[in-house]
């Protein structure tokens, strides 16, 4: 005898089935996780039946920046770049796309990219992603409760007590209030600066798209060389800048040791496609395997830890950040607006935070290869 069936099912299909299959839009709105079941963590040694292109040159760009790409003009061909743009942010492991979705409006002339070998967790983020651009201003789904937090002006200046006094307030709102809140809304004229908790100068006008931030799955393990060309070699508005490593899977046991995504001969990977002076983005709540991370970083030659003062400063060196950005107190700004994305924005980062539990993080500059 069968399972009797949830009376909601064949509702929560028909809303899922469309989103699954890439056709979010306005009237759809946002995807909802709850459509998008998949493992917590995936084995990287044991996936293998990828799709990638044979060298970064051939990669079809296209169907993730359409406005900064063309279609390949022949078979086997790479994409036709308009405006001679590159990757410049990727975010391996991105998980539900937290930090790429938060950056992507700071930097509107940079292009961000996830990589993610969970296959649901990669849809889930392209229809989201895609989901935005068809609803300029809304809010991020997976940032509904900083955004309502934000615009009621009870987390200013990062004030961690305001924000559980607004976390404590939210629990006890009734169920039905508080899925209205979490229900995803278009912004009024001028409040997407405010929701997104920066300064308004960091702002793109009211209405972004999200142009320049998309979601591939890809298992860096092997394949990033096929994505990202080495960074000596990229003329300066190319090269990748930012490379991010997230709260990555701890791989607790011994054994497992060799899935986990920083060791010494992967640091050679990252250093080829990190342009010199590039940065180099780690955190994790796992103080073992934060000091894993740092001590295996810390041995490699082309790494240099930054100190926190140093951290807090960058951006005010010319030449030191994105593409675009000269050296000054904005780009500054925007530099403290990306570590605490780095702190704040990602799925597990929140998780962290509702727990109360510690974070640590590091941030390395890539060093210029020798003479």
């Amino acid at each position: 005898m069968g399972r009797k069936k949830n009376k909601n099912a064949n509702k929560d299909e028909a809303e899922a089935s469309p989103l699954l299959a890439g056709a979010a839009d306005a009237d759809l709105g946002m995807p909802r996780k709850r459509h998008y079941r998949q493992r917590a963590h995936a084995n990287p040694l044991s996936i293998h039946h990828l799709e990638y292109p044979p060298s970064p040159d051939k990669m079809d760009w296209s169907t993730h920046f359409p406005t900064f790409f063309q279609p390949p003009p022949a078979p086997g061909q790479g994409s036709v770049n308009l405006k001679g743009k590159k990757v410049e942010f990727a975010d391996v492991g991105c998980g539900f796309g937290g930090l790429s979705i938060a950056l992507a409006p700071l930097f509107p002339e940079t292009l961000m990219l996830g990589l993610e070998i969970r296959v649901q967790v990669t849809q889930y983020v392209s229809d989201k992603i895609r989901a935005l651009r068809l609803n300029p201003g809304s809010v991020d789904p997976d940032n509904v409760e900083d955004a309502a937090a934000e615009a009621a002006g009870e987390v200013q200046g990062g004030d961690e007590r305001a924000a559980k006094r607004q976390k404590t307030d939210n629990n006890k709102v009734p169920r039905v209030e508080q899925q209205q809140q979490q229900q995803p809304e278009k912004l009024a004229e001028g409040e997407v600066a405010k929701v997104r908790g920066v300064k308004p100068q960091l702002m793109p006008p009211n209405g972004y798209a999200y142009g320049n931030v998309s979601v591939l799955r890809a298992n860096a393990m092997k394949f990033l060389p096929n994505f990202f060309e080495k960074g000596q070699l990229s003329s300066p508005p190319t090269q990748l800048s930012k490379l991010f490593f997230l709260f990555p899977d701890p791989h607790f046991k011994a054994r497992k040791h060799k899935a986990r995504i920083i060791s010494p001969t992967l640091l050679a990977e990252y250093a080829y496609i990190l342009r010199p002076g590039g940065l180099l983005y780690t955190i994790t709540d796992v103080p073992d395997l934060h000091t894993w991370m740092t001590g295996h970083i810390g041995g490699f030659p082309l790494f240099q830890r930054l100190t926190e003062d140093e951290i807090n400063n960058l951006g005010l060196e010319q030449g030191e950040g994105v593409e675009g950005y000269e050296g000054s107190e904005l780009q500054r700004e925007r530099e403290l607006a990306v570590m605490e994305a780095v702190k704040r924005k990602t799925e597990e980062g929140r998780k962290v935070d509702r727990n109360q539990g510690g974070k640590e993080w590091s941030v390395w500059r890539r060093l210029p290869d020798p003479q």
